[in-house]
């Protein structure tokens, strides 16, 4: 039997459904009893609103003008954010500062690299017509923001006026000068040997072979490219395989499959590669490598950064090394003139003829949490304390917004449903925004700030789900607060079990996150459909 929605009962309490529905809905009441007790709840919220909103005004009570008494002290607020701020400390101390601490030992330029990638350029080199297109969206917003809280004061005429005058004025603004020449729509380009490009080169190509100069930047996305000329600028590349046998000016930014390098780049090496060919005629003065397989054996002038499977370490490095990889060799010629470190769950394989300024520092890890540590579990009821206090604050501050997601919690297949779908979706996009040049960093960067924090505030309504599993409905405010406390530390508990535990957070984030975006969605349906009701 097929049970008709809140929505459409509250029109039908208030006279606004069309007949035959409203006729439809009357019969079926008659033979559904739940239908009927909807309809019945319904009625008696909408008569306690409408009497609530036409009491006449009451005295102010006697509690509110009694002089302020010493309370009790609120103990569990205070050991609450207290677990806040410690955990606020814990990830600072423990993951973001020495992660940021690390990009100075790096030689790139011994600057933030996050600064350098975005406002530098480094991965788009149109940050600054960005910047004004920033400043014209944000000057375009704070118009219409005061178009619409000066509308009622307006008259229509001048309204429609401001509005027209804005439009002619943004179809009079300047475009923008082209900043480099755009080669696409062909299979295969070629700069033969003897041609120069006086500008930025953007080539979108199955393959392309630069035998020729580019003054600027090159940047390329296809299957294949093959540098046998120079560049004076920067190398961007998104590819499968890339082979630069000429010398670089500029930086290397490499994200394909393989990178092959046989010259010299005059900055910076970044490599988001599979396999890094780093040959004994290259030379770069820093480098930053995320890949599977690693071959150093050029001159790296400063610092190398390797996050890497395997590394095959036989140059020379003139500044410090940090590898964070399974599996290290340093070979017989190879030289670090500067702090060596390494890290990972196997022991380096180190030549006695390899020169090295200082001993090779090692730190075995292990991958699986280390239990018998007492770190461990501080580090997890940190955690633990962060969520619950978090779940605090939304159900203090925003307690409809709380119910709805923990109505949506409840149907959980449906809520893992929908934060699959959007998990899948979030990655795609991050994926794409990343490859394509002129959205860069940024998309990604943006769908990530959006997707996340949703799947991390998922986790704490999946956990007042599993407390009310655990304990029942709660009657009240103070068992609602138990039952959250009580779900988050079950989910905790489940998530360190060996082998299982990702598992299960990775359900936990993407139902969490399914269920905001529905109770979201189902709050949008719900008012505009009553839009015109009310209108």
């Amino acid at each position: 039997m097929n049970h008709f929605d809140e929505v459409t009962c509250l029109l039908y309490i208030d006279g606004q459904l069309e007949r035959s529905r409203a006729l439809e809905l009357s019969s079926h009441a008659e033979a559904c009893a739940e239908c009927r007790a909807l309809l019945r709840a319904l009625d008696r919220e909408s008569k306690f609103l409408a009497q609530s909103l036409t009491e006449a005004d009451e005295s102010v009570p006697a509690r509110l003008t009694a002089p302020p008494g010493r309370e009790a002290t609120r103990w569990a607020w205070i050991v609450s954010f207290g677990l806040a701020a410690a955990a606020l400390y814990a990830l600072w101390t423990g993951v973001i500062e020495p992660f940021y601490n690390q990009f100075d030992q790096v030689g790139l330029g011994e600057r933030n690299i996050f600064m350098v990638m975005i406002f530098e350029g480094a991965l788009w080199k149109g940050w600054g017509e960005m910047q004004n297109v920033i400043q014209g969206l944000a000057m375009a917003a704070l118009g219409v923001l005061a178009i619409y809280l000066l509308r009622r004061t307006w008259r229509r005429g001048a309204t429609l006026a401001v509005v027209v005058s804005a439009l002619f004025a943004s179809l009079a603004l300047p475009a923008p000068a082209g900043a480099a020449e755009i080669i696409h729509n062909k299979r295969n380009y070629t700069l033969s040997a003897g041609e120069t490009i006086n500008n930025d080169l953007v080539v979108m190509a199955r393959t392309a072979r630069i035998d020729g100069n580019v003054s600027g930047d090159l940047i390329f996305c296809g299957q294949s490219l093959t540098i046998n000329g120079t560049v004076s600028g920067d190398v961007i590349s998104f590819s499968e395989s890339v082979r630069i046998n000429g010398p670089v000016q500029g930086n290397v930014r490499s994200f394909s499959k393989m990178l092959s390098l046989s010259d010299t780049v005059a900055k910076n090496v970044t490599a988001f590669t599979q396999i890094l060919e780093f040959d004994s005629k290259s030379e770069a003065t820093g480098m930053m490598i995320f890949v599977a397989e690693a071959n150093l054996s050029g001159r790296i002038r400063r610092d190398l950064m390797a996050f890497s499977k395997n590394v095959l370490l036989n140059g020379f490095i003139g500044g410090s090394a940090l590898v964070r990889a399974e599996h290290l060799t340093i070979a017989d010629t190879a030289q670090i003139d500067g702090k060596a470190s390494y890290r990972g769950p196997h022991q380096p394989e180190v030549s006695p003829q390899a020169k090295l300024a200082s001993p090779l520092e090692i730190n075995i890890v292990k991958k699986r949490p280390n239990y018998y540590s007492a770190r461990f579990y501080i580090h997890q009821a940190l955690r633990w304390g962060a969520g619950f206090v978090l779940g605090l604050i939304l159900i203090g501050l925003l307690p409809g917004f709380f119910t709805n997601a923990m109505h949506s919690t409840r149907n959980f297949g449906l809520s893992l449903g929908i934060g699959a779908l959007s998990g899948l979706a979030w990655a795609i996009l991050l994926v794409i925004s990343c490859a394509l040049l002129f959205i860069g960093v940024l998309g990604g960067l943006a769908t990530t700030l959006v997707f996340l924090p949703i799947a991390y505030l998922g986790h704490i309504f999946v956990g007042a789900w599993v407390g009310e599993l655990l304990m029942g409905r709660a009657a009240s405010t103070q068992g609602a607060i138990a039952r959250l406390a009580v779900g988050l530390l079950a989910i905790r508990v489940l998530g360190m079990v060996p082998y299982v535990g990702g598992l299960v957070w990775l359900v936990v984030f993407l139902a969490g996150a399914g269920a905001i975006l529905h109770a979201i969605y189902t709050r949008n349906r719900a008012l505009a459909a009553t839009a015109p009701a009310a209108a």
